[in-house]
């Protein structure tokens, strides 16, 4: 089943302090504390400031020093904490291409927050002599980090990293939308992380549908009573995303011999969510639970797909699509003349696909409602829920320029479904 990093940080304090104290369990707080400097030690090698040497990489790496040595004067053993902490510390591995410096500085600091609980496991028993004083500079550091973190906060935006999903072994034969959700999710954040290795056309079709399937299903919740004009429709956004790139290929559309894990993970999200019951009275606590902390992603589903996809395909001209269905250049002249022959195809420039960046841009916008409708309070009181993610949503959301962002947004995605309808039968032979 898919975990965050926040939910393992979160996870290894609650249990350091709900421990009992005895020689096994400070030995196994004490083995954490050397994985905790590990992390630490790998977020300072990536950097966690823009300014190489500051106030944050000092305490950062003292904090990482003191945890290390703290460690290598304490029996190596294996618990609940270390367990934990092992766990983060991989996470973070995993999380490391998609980190950026401000986003490993939030991380270093929820990392660090969870040092205190753990030195106050290994408390005063230590004896005399280097390790009872190695701890003390542990206690003293993580103070100083915190110390740093309050001068200069990560922003609600840097934090969402923490709240990522990350996919854990893949239960294909399980329906049960607890797993299957923040699994898919997971998944789908990671295969549209990168602009160096962007998905195809063919996947970011089958990631939409299953974007849209999710949208539907999370409009569903919310406050009792609202009519159906009041609620923001970000499947029909999604849904726009799909037909704006209906006039562009890159070789993709077709039938493949291995499908690749995003198109998987998006197809078993499509299933599972199509099976469940219109009526959100009849579903259980676990499926609202992770239908409204799916939606809590799907603003940075559409920003990856906005700023990393589509900028990428801009970047390398890996599309092609008919001169007939792309605004008239004088030097498409000849393709356009050419209508649906090979020779009509033309390479597609970047300002080609600004119908693609503004579907997208809207279903962000109203994929922001959607997840904050459907993030009532007994659904955030919830083990696992996003908070972090909810909170930098509500931020966009609280701007006074969103209400019309967002007026705009169910217009455009209105007038691009129409547009559409009306030009079915000539996109038909191209597709």
């Amino acid at each position: 089943m898919a975990t965050s990093l926040g939910q393992l940080l979160d996870a290894l304090a609650d249990h350091a302090r709900a421990l009992d104290d005895g020689p096994a369990v400070r030995a196994d707080a004490a083995t954490a504390l050397g994985l905790v400097g590990r992390a630490l030690a790998q977020l300072l090698r990536d950097g966690v400031s823009p300014i190489a040497g500051d106030q944050r990489e000092q305490r950062v790496a003292a904090l990482a020093t003191a945890c290390t040595e703290l460690a290598a004067r304490a029996p190596v053993t294996e618990g609940t904490l270390s367990r934990l902490a092992a766990t983060a510390a991989d996470t973070l591995a995993v999380l490391h291409p998609d980190t950026t410096v401000a986003s490993r500085w939030a991380a270093a600091t929820a990392v660090a927050e969870t040092v205190t609980p753990l030195v106050g496991v290994i408390g005063e028993h230590l004896p005399p002599g280097p390790a009872g004083e190695w701890l003390a500079e542990v206690g003293h550091q993580a103070v100083l980090v915190q110390q740093a973190a309050a001068l200069q906060p990560p922003s609600r935006a840097d934090a969402v990293v923490l709240d990522r999903p990350v996919p854990g072994p893949v239960a294909e034969s399980s329906v049960d939308p607890a797993i299957v959700v923040p699994d898919a999710v997971g998944v789908l954040l990671r295969a549209t992380a990168r602009a160096s290795d962007p998905p195809s056309v063919a996947e970011v079709l089958a990631y939409t549908l299953a974007a849209q399937t999710l949208s539907s299903t999370a409009e569903r919740l919310g406050p009792a009573g609202a009519s159906a004009a009041e609620r923001p429709r970000a499947a029909d956004a999604w849904r726009a995303v799909r037909v704006a790139l209906r006039p562009y290929d890159d070789g993709s559309r077709h039938p493949h011999e291995h499908t690749p894990a995003g198109v998987t993970a998006a197809g078993r999200l499509h299933a599972v969510l199509s099976a469940v019951e219109p009526d959100p009275a009849t579903w259980t606590a676990s499926l609202r639970a992770s239908v409204a902390a799916g939606a809590q992603h799907l603003p940075g589903l559409a920003s990856q797909l906005l700023y990393r996809t589509v900028r990428s395909w801009a970047d390398t001209g890996a599309l092609i699509a008919y001169a007939r269905d792309l605004p008239p250049r004088e030097e498409r002249v000849a393709a356009y003349l050419r209508c649906y022959q090979p020779g009509g195809l033309v390479r597609v420039h970047a300002d080609d696909l600004r119908p693609v960046a503004g579907a997208l841009h809207n279903a962000r916008l109203l994929s922001l409602a959607v997840a904050d409708r459907a993030a009532d309070p007994d659904v955030r009181a919830t083990a696992g829920f996003p908070q972090r993610t909810w909170a930098a949503n509500r931020t966009v959301l609280d701007n006074p320029q969103t209400p019309v962002a967002l007026s705009e947004a169910m217009q455009e995605a209105f007038q691009q479904l129409q547009a559409a309808r009306a030009l079915r039968p000539r996109l038909g032979r191209a597709r």
